[in-house]
């Protein structure tokens, strides 16, 4: 029995995000005061990349390059890669500021303030190997079906 289509973009994510343990050294952080490790934003390849470039080929491919539903397949690639590359970058920078403000704040007041990520965007390799995963996921797994 062939799986749903629907799963083909879940699946490409999933394979992207199971790579991150595997390509990034420091893919868990460590927060500093509770000691526990937390897996971090961003990463090799990046996973929502993945599931749009995914879910625009399937589109693509079972409903033609012509349609209605990949023109909106195709938006939605545009607005998670703009997401990816440059909005988490500024939310990253604010990250930082606040890091570096906090720094000047007596220590015994920081104790009940949360970490902040740093790093929260996706370098362009990062989002161009997410679009192969999801690319290549796709293909065999319609090639299969």
């Amino acid at each position: 029995m062939p799986i749903p289509l629907f799963l083909i973009p879940i699946l490409s994510a999933l394979v992207a995000q199971g790579l991150k343990p595997l390509l990034n050294r420091d893919w868990r952080k460590k927060l500093h005061d509770e000691g526990l490790a937390i897996p971090r934003y961003g990463g090799m390849p990046s996973a929502h990349t993945s599931f749009a470039i995914s879910l625009a080929t399937v589109i693509g491919l079972v409903d033609g390059l012509g349609s209605t539903s990949f023109v909106i397949a195709a938006a939605v690639v545009i607005f998670i890669l703009d997401d990816a590359l440059r909005m988490r970058i500024f939310l990253g920078r604010y990250g930082t500021v606040l890091s570096t403000l906090l720094q000047r704040i007596p220590e015994s007041e920081r104790e009940d303030l949360p970490y902040l990520e740093k790093q929260l965007g996706h370098t362009v390799p990062e989002v161009i190997a997410g679009g192969i995963v999801g690319l290549v996921v796709s293909l065999a797994l319609l090639w299969l079906l």
